[in-house]
């Protein structure tokens, strides 16, 4: 077997379809670092079936997949396919070559292919099982899989090992026995479980089953006597039927007559009716049209109100714009003194700066001077000490020497006096700078937090003048809102109150009698009311009412007859036309017997009008002549299951006004719409008036709540102006204490380093006076009192060194005088800066303040072209008025003949409702004989349904299914076993018919399991067998094919490192499948020790040593090694090369590196390359070795 052929397309960065021949021996792979080359070791891994993303590089599936460049686009997906030649049939194939592939898609799939041919990834496992090559395997050595194999703490390493010495596929096999047996054991406790259950199950359902087959003994010969009496009854039952069907047939006839003359009467009543609803209906419209027109003219008046409330707010906007523009043109005024101010503050810190520089140079110059007369006395001193060398040169060199020596000594202790009292000035300066830095900093920091609190409340502040105008706003809304909605609900009372005044919607004969009784004390004193309005009727029951009793809602109650009688009279003298009153004295009710009332008790039945009806005790009688033979239901369906049950003997309203009429006739059809509502127009006056006393007090609350919100608004508006100046004032003061604060720490800042430079030299002075002290002593041994003779010369130079010294007090004095300028000249500066700041800031605010001016301005007088533009519109709206006043009383006129016409119309619809109810009462008569017909028709059929539904019911027959059972059975007798079969099947209790079949299923299930239960525990036997005998095979195989790499390894490596020795130990040699494997190594020259404690390289050369050491043993087809070589020195490189070399005999060799001793022995080379950014690509080269 061997390897042949790489075949790589879309993985990582090989986006074309790359392929790499390989030839025997060792094939090298070389390129710069991030070219790809360990993609391709990759590619192996995937292929053979790696599943940790993280092993090949990556996150996820999609991460192998190329992802594209700038001048490419993504692929799909990737493919790798490696060739084996498997002439020597190694491979457990039939094929002399096989093609193992993997393709993955960016949706996390995967599938894999032996030569072509899809099949799993455990085909592919299986295909290379014990030959070494696998993802886990040895014969693919990666980066960092050298670390992996010599960790003491990784499995890596005994999976090589297992791998090496061929116990991998008994460990599979007993990994899968294992996994069986676990699976038999789960099994088995299952099957435990379920018998149990079973075993539980099967004596009650043998009880059940036994009583269940008695059961159906009894029931079997029940069936039999129940289906020859149900055969009897129905027979009797037929016959009564028959007889009640033909006394039903001439009833029908004569009700069928009197239904065609009451539906003559009722087609003509209809007729009218629908004449005087076209009436109401135009009525209606007018009605709709003067409430409309009525509305807009209110609406008009509620606009001409809102627009000179608007011209109002607009004069108020302008005073309010003048004044702001008076109080910004006075702070422009104030801005203007202040920047005249800061400009002469400026002014004077530019002058005074000026001077102090003069200053500051002139010092500069006297202080150059000083230097100069310094440079002068030194170099007088200098040729004083030459001279002095000159004369006494003669008598020693050592009093040269002490001389110099003592100078330098006496100008150290000069400069160490100096600097001590420089130091002490700059020590108290420091003090006095701390002392002035904290508190400028202090200062700072107070105004700081002031600031940060008058922020706080001047946000606050604004917040709550921006908040209270939006409550002013949305407050102002409602108001208006509210307005125009009492003034649209005002406009409906009146128009419904003279609507009621008038009795607009009444008979023109009854509007002018109560027009007569307002008038006349005497008429009315006869006249109790009408009856719409003596009544008070819940909303939802209007409809119904109305559309019920019709004109009777226009009946006149009357104290008495001859009240009555009078009134008649006055109608006729005045010719007013016709009227029906109601006396109260002679009125009796007429209300629904008990029978009836129980044919109403169902649902959707809301009850008897007059009982729904609100009224005065006293007119309790003449509402239940009227509405107590009324029903309301909810809708027809009801309505007609009510007449149905009643024989149709009263009236009946549903809530859309639809009418079942006494007699059967039925009434219905759309309803106009009528906005003179007799019943309704008080109880809408009521509500209405409700809802103006509700409206007006939401207007009170608004404007009471608008002008809380206006004084809160005033003070706010006061409380952020304050803010506003206040937090101003903190701006300056914080801009100045933040000034002197940073010139105060320049000073510190130089004052620390002047201490600083003092201190160093002050130290290196102390260290050369001790060196010169020492030169001195050794000096005057060797003088011997020669310097008596040299006093008047040393005299002299003491004389320079004084006046030197003197000049460098001066020096000094003058230095500390040009810093104080300096400190003096910074602070001019500083100041000079602050003025400037305020001047731009001031000049920034009067702009401001300018176009607020401005914009004061334009605002009024926009204000201004509104209230002009407002005054324009209220002309036009008063023209608008008086025309609409006018075309209202126009629409009035036309209402009153309508309604007369109307008036007319109803009049003639009473009297062919007497008429008509007169042929009711003989039509409910008729039914009323029919109904009880009807009733024991209905009775047989039902009892005979019932008969053929529980004969149906108990055994799915009808009664020409139950002829064939027919037998001659004595009924009494039969009646009597029927009792006793029943009673004793209730004897039997709770009977589970299911039983019998329940309990021959159970038995059988518990055969069957209890058998498998058997089997499996005899598979459990043979597992445990198995596990055994396999665990005994791989401890014997591992620990002879062990003991053979111990040996090889001990030889690698001491051909590899030259010397030295290693070994291989087990952990626990009574437990060799499990224990650890320690490698102990010792390089020459070394003592022996763990792998661990060796370096790097010597770590990768064992490592290698290793791996030679199993292909010694069991060579793979071929190995990749990546970037192993990369810790080894040049030696060791050579001889793993070397080495390498050798065994490439046996095992092809692809190693991926950069180092030239592995390239040297390479039969081909392989370089990698990036040339277009993102894309590798594969460069090839053959030599003959």
């Amino acid at each position: 077997m061997r390897l042949t052929k790489l075949e790589i397309s879309g993985f990582k960065s090989f986006a074309k379809r790359t392929e790499l021949i390989f030839e025997p021996g060792v094939t090298g792979i070389l390129g710069p670092n991030g070219c790809g080359k360990s993609n391709i070791a990759d590619a192996f891994r995937f292929v053979l079936g790696e599943q940790s993303a993280r092993a090949l590089r990556g996150k996820k599936v999609e991460d192998f997949i190329f992802g594209g460049t700038e001048a490419r686009r993504p692929l799909s997906y990737c493919q790798v396919s490696m060739y084996f030649d498997n002439s020597d049939g190694k491979l457990a194939s039939p094929y002399s070559e096989v093609v193992i592939s993997r393709h993955a898609y960016r949706s996390g799939e995967s599938e894999y292919f032996i030569n072509k041919t899809s099949c799993r990834l455990k085909d592919i496992l299986e295909l290379f099982r014990d030959t070494g090559i696998g993802k886990d395997g040895y014969s693919i050595i990666g980066q960092g899989r050298v670390g992996e194999i010599l960790s003491d703490r990784s499995g890596g390493r005994r999976e090589v090992f297992e791998e090496a010495v061929g116990v991998m596929k008994y460990r599979a096999r007993k990994e899968e026995a294992e996994r069986k047996l676990q699976n038999t054991t789960k099994n088995l406790t299952r099957l435990d479980d379920i018998i149990m259950e079973l075993e539980a199950r099967l004596e009650p359902l043998r009880i059940d089953s036994e009583k269940a087959m008695e059961y159906f003994k009894y029931r079997e010969e029940l069936r039999d006597l129940e289906i020859n009496l149900f055969l009897y009854q129905y027979d009797k039952s037929t016959e009564r039927i028959k007889q009640l069907s033909e006394s039903a047939l001439m009833l029908s006839s004569a009700i069928d007559e009197t239904v065609a003359a009451e539906s003559e009467l009722a087609a003509r009543c209809a007729k009218i009716e629908e004449e005087e609803r076209g009436l109401s209906a135009v009525l209606s419209d007018l009605s709709q049209r003067l409430i409309e027109m009525s509305s807009e003219v209110e609406s008009s008046v509620g606009r001409e109100k809102l627009l000179l409330e608007r011209r109002s707010t607009l004069e108020a906007e302008i005073v309010h714009q003048h004044e702001l523009s008076d109080e910004l043109t006075e702070q422009l005024r104030s801005a203007e003194d202040e920047l005249t101010k800061a400009q002469e503050r400026y002014d004077h810190e530019k002058q005074l700066y000026e001077v102090l520089r003069a200053e500051m140079a002139s010092r500069e110059s006297g202080l150059s001077e000083i230097a100069a007369d310094i440079a002068v006395k030194e170099s007088l001193l200098e040729e004083y000490k030459q001279s002095m060398m000159a004369v006494l040169n003669s008598i020693a060199d050592a009093k040269s020497r002490i001389a110099r020596l003592e100078a330098m000594k006496s100008s150290i202790s000069g400069r160490l006096e100096a600097i001590n009292a420089e130091h002490a000035v700059l020590n108290t300066e420091a003090d006095k700078l701390a002392g002035e830095l904290f508190d400028a900093e202090a200062e700072a920091a107070g105004i700081t937090e002031e600031k940060s609190r008058l922020n706080g409340e001047y946000s606050a502040a604004m917040q709550l003048v921006s908040a209270i105008n939006k409550d002013i706003s949305g407050a102002s809304a409602r108001l208006r809102s509210s307005e125009n909605a009492l003034n649209s609900i005002n406009s409906k009372i009146r128009v419904l109150n003279d609507l009621k005044r008038a009795h607009e919607g009444y008979y023109a004969s009854v509007k002018r009698l109560l027009n007569d009784a307002a008038r006349n004390p005497e008429l009315a004193s006869r006249i109790h009311g009408v009856v719409a309005e003596l009544i008070s009727v819940p909303a939802e029951y209007e409809l119904a009412i109305e559309m019920a009793v019709g004109s009777a809602l226009q009946n006149i109650v009357v104290p008495t007859d001859q009240d009555a009688k009078a009134i008649i009279e006055y109608l006729r003298r005045h010719d007013y036309g016709r009227a029906t009153l109601l006396p109260v004295s002679s009125m009796r009710p007429r209300l629904l017997s008990s029978e009836e009332l129980a044919c109403t008790r169902v649902e959707g039945c809301f009850g008897v009008a007059s009982e729904l009806i609100s009224c005065a005790p006293e007119y309790r009688n003449v509402i239940e002549n009227l509405f107590g033979r009324l029903v309301i239901v909810r809708d027809l369906d009801v309505g007609i299951a009510i007449n149905r049950r009643a024989r149709s003997s009263f009236r009946i309203a549903t809530l859309k006004g639809d009418i079942l009429n006494p007699g059967g006739s039925m009434t219905g059809g759309s309803v106009q719409k009528r906005e003179v509502n007799l019943l309704g127009r008080e109880r809408e006056i009521e509500e209405l008036s409700g809802r103006v006393r509700q409206i007006e007090g939401e207007i009170r609350a608004a404007s009471s709540e608008i002008d809380t919100l206006r004084s809160r608004l005033a003070k706010a508006s006061d409380d952020a102006a304050a803010c506003s100046e206040q937090l101003r004032r903190c701006d300056v003061r914080l801009a100045s204490a933040a000034e002197r604060a940073d010139i105060v720490k320049e000073y510190v800042l130089k004052n620390r380093e002047s201490i600083e430079k003092l201190d160093a030299e002050a130290e290196q002075l102390a260290d050369s006076a001790a060196e010169i002290d020492e030169q001195i002593n050794e000096a005057l041994q060797a003088e011997s009192g020669l310097s008596e003779g040299n006093a008047v010369t040393n005299d002299d130079i003491r004389s320079v060194q004084n006046e030197l010294s003197s000049l460098r007090n001066k020096l000094q004095t003058a230095n500390d005088a040009l810093s104080d300028v300096r400190v003096k000249l910074m602070a001019a500066e500083k100041e000079q800066n602050a003025a400037g700041s305020e001047i731009g800031r001031l000049t920034t605010d009067i702009e401001k303040k300018k176009l607020s001016i401005i914009a004061c301005s334009a605002a009024a007088s926009k204000a201004g072209t509104d209230i002009e533009e407002i005054a324009a519109e209220l002309a036009n709206l008063s023209a608008d008025l008086t025309d609409e006043r006018r075309r209202f009383e126009e629409l009035k006129d036309e209402q009153r003949r309508i309604e007369a016409e109307r008036t007319e119309k109803l009049v003639v619809l009473d009297e062919k409702r007497a008429e008509r109810e007169n042929t009711a009462q003989q039509l409910v008569d008729l039914r009323e004989r029919q109904h009880r017909g009807e009733l024991n028709l209905n009775r047989v059929q039902l009892e005979l349904n019932t008969l053929c539904d529980r004969i149906w019911q108990d055994y799915e027959l009808t009664y020409e299914n139950a002829l064939p059972y027919r037998q001659s059975i004595a009924v009494t007798q039969s009646h009597i076993r029927v009792d006793e079969l029943r009673k004793s099947i209730k004897a039997l209790g709770e009977v589970n018919t299911s039983a019998i079949e329940d309990y021959r299923e159970v038995k059988a299930r518990y055969d069957e399991l209890t058998a498998q239960c058997s089997d499996l525990r005899q598979a459990e036997c043979d597992l445990t067998e198995l596990i055994a005998r396999l665990t005994a095979t791989m401890e014997r195989e591992f620990t002879e094919q062990f003991a053979l790499i111990q040996k090889n390894f001990s030889e690698t490596f001491t051909a590899l490192f030259n010397g030295g020795r290693a070994e291989l130990v087990l952990s626990d040699k009574n437990d060799v499948l499990n224990c650890s494997i320690d490698i102990i190594a010792q390089p020459p020259g070394k003592k022996l020790q763990l792998l661990s404690l060796l370096s790097g390289g010597e770590q990768a050369l064992t490592a290698i040593a290793l791996l030679f050491a199993i292909l010694k043993l069991k060579p793979a087809a071929f190995c990749i090694l990546d970037e192993i070589d990369t810790s080894l020195d040049e030696a060791n490189v050579d001889n793993f090369a070397r080495y390498l070399k050798e065994y490439s005999d046996g095992t092809q060799f692809i190693i991926i590196t950069h180092r030239k001793g592995s390239m040297a022995i390479c039969n081909a080379l392989y370089g990698v390359s990036m040339e277009e950014k993102g894309v590798s690509s594969i460069v090839s080269a053959k030599f003959n070795k």
